[in-house]
């Protein structure tokens, strides 16, 4: 550990010249102190070959030190290959093209819940060939956001941008390490049906912002996006190494004009067995597999789920997509008519 290195340089110049010479394994250096931070300012020049730093951002005793201090020290770690920064808020700014290109050989990039951080996430392409994580988001805990009253209760179930991260996140598609992509919160935007066979070949888990189509939260403009936004996303899943998706809040913009009041407008993903699938809310299920063969051990499963997912909903029985305005308002009439005769014939019983 480097804590363990740091005494022993001061045995001997020679033992001196060999800190400054090794290559430190990678162990997590945590900075999270004024100690750790004077602690860092010494590594900087006397073990320079630290692989792997995490900086959550120390406020002890209203203690803050200068931002630029923190990040002169960073930038001397020049094998640095896992960064994590957390918690600094507006206290240590960053700048993603200087962060890049100050430390080339970066695998791991973690900025998380830091709001000044700035940049376009094209300039992480200088990673191109080493990057394997990346996720720079900013999602403010339920106690946190609790305090803004009616807009933080709002923004506890849809995550907002945050940071002035921006970019399209397909600038990241043919890096070929690339494992796992989070940019929640940040002002990133692209299309889910954008991505094709080459695009994210390594990519095993994937969470995007609201503004991307398909990413978590996304208000669709239009129905007729729906469908190729969930084959995008399922093409996803059909791939041997992804393992996780975050999708969750879909439902279509109320300025979209598709749109009109109390409509069927929320959407979600549905899997019954191994079967996946996804609905407009109370409206029937759009399969995205084939239905298990009856022989197969999945079936029995199969039909359970099934039977679970269409149970309970009869409202547009027969719709795949929301009805359009003209058919709601039909529909509407027709339940109110139903109801008509059924209290009446309550009342002549």
């Amino acid at each position: 550990a480097p804590e363990a290195i740091m005494p022993l340089r001061r045995v001997c110049t020679k033992w001196r010249d060999a800190a400054k010479k090794a290559i430190v394994p990678l162990t997590d250096f945590v900075v999270d102190s004024k100690k750790k931070i004077n602690a860092m300012a010494s590594m900087a020049t006397a073990l320079p070959n630290m692989l792997q730093i995490s900086i959550n951002y120390p406020h002890e005793h209203n203690y803050y030190p200068p931002a630029h201090l923190v990040k002169d020290h960073l930038f001397k770690f020049h094998l640095l290959q896992k960064l994590t920064i957390s918690g600094c808020n507006n206290q240590l700014r960053l700048d993603l093209e200087t962060l890049a290109s100050g430390l080339r050989l970066l695998q791991e990039l973690k900025i998380l819940d830091n709001s000044s951080t700035k940049g376009n996430i094209a300039s992480l392409r200088v990673l191109k060939d080493t990057l394997e994580v990346c996720s720079i988001s900013f999602s403010p805990s339920p106690p946190q956001l609790r305090c803004l009253g009616d807009w933080g209760a709002y923004c506890i179930h849809k995550p907002f941008p945050i940071n002035d991260i921006k970019g399209n996140f397909m600038d990241l598609a043919d890096f070929p390490r690339l494992k796992s992509l989070n940019l929640i919160g940040t002002h990133v935007t692209g299309d889910i049906r954008d991505i094709g066979e080459c695009d994210f070949l390594n990519l095993e888990a994937l969470d995007l912002p609201s503004e991307v189509l398909g990413g978590r939260n996304h208000e669709f403009q239009r129905i007729s996006d729906v469908p190729d936004a969930m084959h995008a996303i399922h093409r996803l899943q059909q791939r041997s190494n992804f393992r996780v998706y975050k999708p969750s809040g879909w439902y279509l913009s109320k300025l979209s004009p598709d749109s009109y009041d109390d409509g069927p407008f929320s959407i979600q993903l549905v899997k019954a067995g191994t079967r996946r699938g996804w609905r407009w809310i109370a409206c029937e299920v759009n399969w995205l597999d084939p239905e298990p063969d009856r022989r197969s051990s999945d079936y029995e499963t199969y039909i359970k789920d099934k039977d679970r997912i269409e149970t309970g909903f009869s409202a547009y029985r027969g719709y795949r997509q929301p009805p359009t305005a003209e058919q709601y308002r039909q529909l509407c009439d027709e339940r109110s008519r139903a109801l008509s005769r059924r209290v009446r014939a309550r009342r002549g019983t």
